[in-house]
């Protein structure tokens, strides 16, 4: 299978908005529980942290790419 390599970076910079949407989303529920002076679930603050992750994954993707000089990539 081949991609090019422009359509591959946006569909990481998609990724990355998405993890960035979530992101926000979690730490906000984070906050409430925050305001409500109560302990938050593990898995609550896991997936802010594995959301983090992910998106150090794509800019880290992203940039190999960007410097590759490949008009195509193969699968």
């Amino acid at each position: 299978m081949q991609i090019k390599t422009n359509e591959l970076i946006e569909i990481l910079k998609n990724s990355r908005t998405h993890s960035l949407e979530r992101i926000k989303a979690l730490e906000l529920n984070l906050f409430k529980y925050k305001q409500a002076n109560t302990k938050p679930p593990q898995r609550l603050t896991e997936r802010i942290t594995t959301h983090k992750e992910r998106i150090e994954t794509i800019k880290t993707l992203e940039d190999e790419l960007k410097h590759s000089g490949n008009e195509v990539c193969k699968f």
